[in-house]
């Protein structure tokens, strides 16, 4: 296996993080589109880029489930993912409305360079790829849709590597800006519940510089890994971690003692 065949994104490097299992898994497509990834997914389009609404099926029936909806699935060219329900797509602008009328997040938006901006960069000599949601001037900004009460986001920003994945596309987009002011990066955050709150968090620099070393150290391990594998067989789930024939410990966390 030639790691220089091979073009990663941040949601691989992050399956990657959990397992090589996953990664694999990742790759082979075995996961499937959840509800809230599909409901994510057309917030953005609808806050974004509206006008690409026109590019769906969108279908006034009740469910996923009704015969129309899979007929229009079955010839769509992007299958179920360019098939929506008229419930699906409401749901969804009440979210890019709430995004909308939020000032700051409106201006971050508003005020962006690119969106949706289609990003190619090397990290560890390891190529990647990816979209970045906002690109300003000085700034990165990525849209979230969460539960987003500010005593909760610290922890789920660290286990879904959100910083990891702000300082990867930072430094994709200004890596070469030496002599300008040090870019900052934000997280547009819309709670899917009524009634869809909206609050923008910026990453301390400390946090960011967190998430590229974090991204730095996953692109070795993964180097490492996928020198070895044959390309074919699956691994096991966590066998960074498992010992042979031993069980895991289970240890008291810092913050519990």
């Amino acid at each position: 296996m030639n790691i220089k065949d091979i073009r990663l994104s941040f949601s691989s490097l992050k399956q990657f993080s959990k397992s090589p299992a996953h990664f694999v898994g990742y790759k082979r497509k075995i996961f499937k589109q959840s509800a809230p990834m599909r409901r994510g997914w057309l917030a953005h389009l609808l806050t974004l880029e509206p006008e690409k609404i026109s590019e769906l099926t969108v279908l006034d029936v009740s469910t996923r489930a009704n015969k129309l909806y899979k007929e229009a699935a079955a010839v769509h060219e992007k299958g179920a993912e360019g098939v929506f329900t008229i419930k699906e797509v409401i749901e969804a602008q009440l979210l890019a409305n709430a995004v909308k009328q939020h000032p700051l997040a409106n201006k971050l938006i508003s005020e962006a360079v690119e969106v949706e901006q289609h990003l190619f960069w090397s990290m560890e000599g390891v190529k990647f790829h990816g979209f970045a949601d906002v690109i300003g001037k000085d700034y990165i900004a990525d849209l979230k849709v969460t539960d987003n009460e500010p005593r909760k986001m610290q922890r789920w920003v660290l286990d879904n590597l959100y910083q990891m994945q702000l300082a990867m596309y930072k430094e994709a987009v200004f890596k070469d800006q030496i002599d300008k002011p040090i870019p900052k990066c934000y997280l547009i955050t819309v709670d899917p519940n009524s009634p869809n709150g909206v609050v923008v968090y910026e990453l301390s620099s400390e946090m960011v510089s967190d998430g590229l070393k974090q991204a730095q150290l996953e692109v070795v391990m993964f180097k490492a890994w996928y020198n070895e594998w044959d390309g074919e067989s699956m691994p096991k789930s966590y066998d960074y971690y498992e010992r042979d024939n031993e069980p895991m410990i289970l240890e008291l966390p810092n913050w519990y003692k």
